[in-house]
């Protein structure tokens, strides 16, 4: 029986995994959508909080100022993303054609006349395809926006019917109580985490892109977007948000000084806010162990490339908040965790 439960187990995960990878197309907007249904409700709970003299909006009404808001949201992202995804992809050549300047303007700050074969090293490093790529799954999730916007419909009237659902399911049971405790905890944190993740990733994008602006770097709009997203990834996304920006401002200006400043104001953007500001409002029970993060981009990246890049952490997240509210799984949860810390479990 052990042999056959393994075995079992083997078969399972070997079919899960070629799943994810078939239907890639399918499942990654899907994923996107529950994030997006996750921020909805907690918007709409937030613009429940408010009150005008002890008045506060009906429930209903908060739902669809939720609603509206993402939609005009996702709406202003898709447009960015339209018009910025063409201008990257053609400066991607004369970028490449900087980068080669850029060795001579080393060789020549540092006085060497017989230079090196590192310009043709360098020459041989292309960087259009990276590019292209980042701009190739941008444009994809903004085709895909129809496929995301009809995945959290269906997701909202799949939650009008949960009760109901669990408790037909339940049927009367002495845990229901606790079943319903359970995912209600489960569900708070999740919310928790998105939102406070995002807050902090709009945060983040939005000083960089003033530091970006100032600095009239190309396409500001469009790296803060992908600041943005990079927040979701700790520690590596955070030095990737830096080194990015500053690069593109290495092969974009004819000196050093733009570089200088924009590492160093995206560096401490990235210290003040993600070191500082994001443990206070997230607490330690929700991060990572950074092996586990490279681990994480490795795996869904190499099944859903740049866009599970994106995903993955936020994801491994959720699974260890669900992981550390049942006793037989926490200790993967304790595994997943960064010093150990998960918060405590519901009785």
């Amino acid at each position: 029986m052990g042999v056959l439960s393994y075995a079992g187990g083997l078969g399972l995960i070997t079919m899960t995994v070629y799943i994810m990878v078939v239907g890639r197309d399918l499942i990654v907007p899907f994923l996107i959508s529950v994030v997006i249904w996750y921020l909805i409700n907690t918007l709409a709970d937030y613009y429940k909080k408010i009150s005008i003299r002890s008045y506060s909006l009906p429930k209903s009404l908060c739902f669809v100022a939720a609603l509206l808001t993402m939609i005009i949201v996702l709406s202003l992202l898709v447009d960015m993303i339209g018009n910025n995804i063409a201008d990257v992809k053609a400066a991607a050549p004369l970028y490449q054609e900087n980068l080669l300047k850029l060795s001579d303007r080393i060789y020549n700050l540092l006085g060497i006349e017989n230079q090196p074969n590192l310009t043709q090293l360098i020459g041989q490093i292309d960087i259009r395809p990276f590019i292209s790529n980042i701009a190739g799954t941008m444009a994809s999730i903004a085709g895909n926006s129809g496929l995301i916007l009809i995945y959290v419909l269906f997701i909202f009237l799949e939650q009008a019917s949960f009760n109901t659902k669990l408790k037909a399911l339940l049927n009367g049971s002495k845990l229901t109580g606790t079943v319903e405790e359970i995912i209600t905890t489960i569900s708070h944190k999740i919310e928790t985490y998105v939102a406070i993740k995002t807050f902090v990733s709009i945060l983040t994008g939005t000083a960089c892109y003033i530091v970006l602006i100032l600095n009239d770097v190309d396409y500001a709009s469009f790296w803060a977007f992908i600041i943005f997203l990079l927040n979701y990834i700790p520690t590596v996304g955070s030095m990737l948000a830096v080194l990015f920006p500053a690069l593109l401002s290495l092969v974009q200006f004819p000196t050093f000084t733009p570089f200088l400043i924009i590492i160093s104001s995206l560096g401490f953007i990235q210290v003040l806010i993600g070191n500082i500001l994001e443990p206070r409002l997230m607490g330690n029970s929700l991060n990572l162990s950074p092996l586990v993060v490279m681990l994480s981009l490795a795996l869904w990246g190499s099944i859903w490339g740049i866009a599970g890049m994106f995903l993955s952490v936020p994801f491994t997240v959720i699974l260890m908040i669900i992981f550390s509210e049942f006793p037989k799984t926490k200790p993967i949860a304790i595994i997943l965790s960064h010093n150990g810390k998960i918060g405590k479990s519901q009785p």
